[in-house]
């Protein structure tokens, strides 16, 4: 059925050329060129059209095989959020790990979301075989597929639309100490958008964060009475390493 397929598009293309043929031709004998031509420029004539005719349906046929479909042996890894297709995770930095078979490849996303792999065997575009996709930022925040299946079955034709999220968004912990002794403070109030948590006696404080307020970058605040107001704004929570606060006493 696929040879039959490509052979009656390959007829389509030479019916097209065909019929270019005939309307050029037409036009000719409807003007009533040839009875004011010599032989040899009518011969010329038609050999022209004939010779152009021919090159137009065999140029066609080059761009059907070559750059009219997709290549078979290339794959695309679209990379966005759990937003949509229309959200774009690391755009330019992030990069796409394929593995298949012996074979590993890196390549980095481009500014549309996407990572192209090329000349992969045809063989692994058939329904018994699996390839290994992973995804990793190379200045190491926490973005992990949603999927944790890392193995996909390729298709002819057909992009890999892979779901990423940023991990470690949830929480924010680390020591309160007092600016110029370097103590801990205990019953510092630390906050972000309303939400708080109080130090306990070794300045330690632990923020657990609802998933509706939870930012890529957040603003944070701590208060304790005899202390000078904090707040710092873009911190990154997703570092998942622990921040620590100074508070500096006020002056009496």
């Amino acid at each position: 059925m696929e040879f039959i397929k490509e052979w009656g598009i390959i007829a389509g293309i030479a019916g097209i050329a065909l019929g270019v043929f005939m309307v050029i031709f037409k036009e000719i004998i409807r003007k009533n060129i040839f009875p004011v031509l010599t032989k040899k420029q009518s011969y010329t004539i038609l050999i022209v059209i004939i010779l152009l005719v021919w090159a137009l349906a065999i140029l066609s046929i080059i761009l059907y095989y070559t750059g009219g479909s997709e290549d078979p042996s290339q794959l695309t890894v679209l990379v966005h959020s759990e937003k949509g297709k229309d959200d774009l995770v690391l755009p330019n930095r992030g990069k796409i790990k394929l593995i298949y078979g012996d074979a590993s490849v890196i390549e980095t996303i481009n500014e549309k979301g996407e990572a192209t792999f090329k000349q992969i065997p045809p063989t692994f575009f058939s329904s018994e075989e699996t390839v290994e996709i992973l995804f990793f930022d190379p200045q190491g925040e926490p973005y992990r597929v949603i999927n944790p299946d890392s193995l996909y079955q390729l298709a002819k034709g057909k992009y890999i639309s892979l779901t990423v999220k940023l991990y470690g968004l949830s929480q924010l912990r680390g020591i309160v100490k007092d600016f110029k002794t370097g103590d801990p403070i205990q019953g510092a109030r630390i906050s972000i958008l309303g939400i708080d948590t109080i130090s306990n006696q070794y300045g330690e404080y632990s923020l657990s964060i609802p998933t509706e307020y939870q930012r890529k970058f957040q603003t944070i605040r701590a208060f304790k009475e005899g202390y000078e107001p904090y707040e710092l704004k873009d911190v990154p929570i997703q570092t998942e390493n622990e921040f620590p606060i100074s508070l500096k006493p006020k002056h009496k």
